[in-house]
């Protein structure tokens, strides 16, 4: 397209909403210089944004963040927009209870995507990710959920492309007998908490399902200098469990029983410490 043609607004929104997806959140400042505009021009796309419910402004703060309309750029996120703005207040409301961040999760291909998550809501976190953040499928709590309840075909799929991955993440696909426990021990017990040496936060999931098929799952990331595995099986996988429970009642009011859950489907080095809670 000739230079002339373009137009400029548009770009500059695009720019716009590309940096506080990487980032997570911006204020008038950091995204005026991450885009090179003016700080006024800046202000200007993010109260245009928000206006059209693409961003919003943190209560009390200079900070903007994107929303869950963003995803309604693309229509293949049609159902699993339907699911976020379900399980939003659900999520919001027990993170604000236990304080530890909650994140909602779903697959593409061999990776998860965050979809949903408290991580700017609260000050008990050490790593922020924001909407859109991917991580391999099995090196998270909420992929080897899905991996666990998910149908052979899709299992094989997304087992063949761990494998022609050079991700050191996916490395666990090589391990078959131990995937083959963790994923069993996940059908049998609901969760599955993982510790990753390399990193100072836990994390324990559970599967999310909706009209019966797995679509994701829920994830809480906790310290783990701050927490001992005996409280997390005794008050906080008790309640991941009803959360799934209730963002899957809530969702199935929302999306259609005729969608069969198609806008879900999908198609390491180091020693992980794969915790049995029993």
């Amino acid at each position: 397209m000739d230079e002339g043609q373009e137009i400029k607004s548009l770009k500059k929104a695009l720019n716009a909403l590309t940096f506080m997806n990487q980032e997570g959140e911006a204020t008038v400042a950091s995204l005026a210089g991450a885009i090179s505009v003016p700080r006024t021009t800046a202000s200007r796309l993010l109260e245009t944004l928000a206006s059209e419910g693409y961003v919003e402004k943190a209560p009390n703060s200079r900070y903007y963040r994107l929303t869950s309309q963003v995803l309604r750029l693309s229509s293949g996120f049609q159902l699993e927009n339907q699911m976020i703005e379900a399980a939003a207040p659900l999520l919001m409301r027990l993170g604000r209870e236990v304080g530890w961040s909650l994140s909602l999760s779903t697959p593409r291909a061999s990776d998860m995507i965050v979809r949903l998550t408290t991580n700017f809501e609260t000050s008990m976190v050490l790593d922020r990710f924001a909407v859109g953040y991917r991580v391999p499928l099995l090196y998270t709590t909420t992929g080897l959920c899905f991996l666990a309840l998910c149908s052979e075909p899709e299992r094989g799929a997304v087992l063949d492309l761990a494998r022609q991955s050079h991700d050191p993440r996916h490395q666990l696909v090589h391990d078959t007998e131990r995937l083959e426990g963790i994923l069993t021990h996940i059908r049998e017990c609901g969760f599955i908490a993982i510790e990753h040496p390399e990193h100072r936060e836990g994390n324990v999931g559970v599967p999310l399902t909706i009209h019966g098929r797995v679509v994701g799952g829920i994830v809480m990331r906790y310290i783990k200098s701050a927490m001992r595995l005996d409280k997390m099986l005794d008050y906080y996988v008790p309640r991941l469990k009803q959360l799934s429970h209730d963002v899957r009642q809530e969702c199935e009011f929302r999306v259609s029983d005729r969608s069969g859950g198609e806008a879900f489907a999908a198609p390491d080095s180091g020693d992980h410490q794969w915790r049995d809670l029993h």
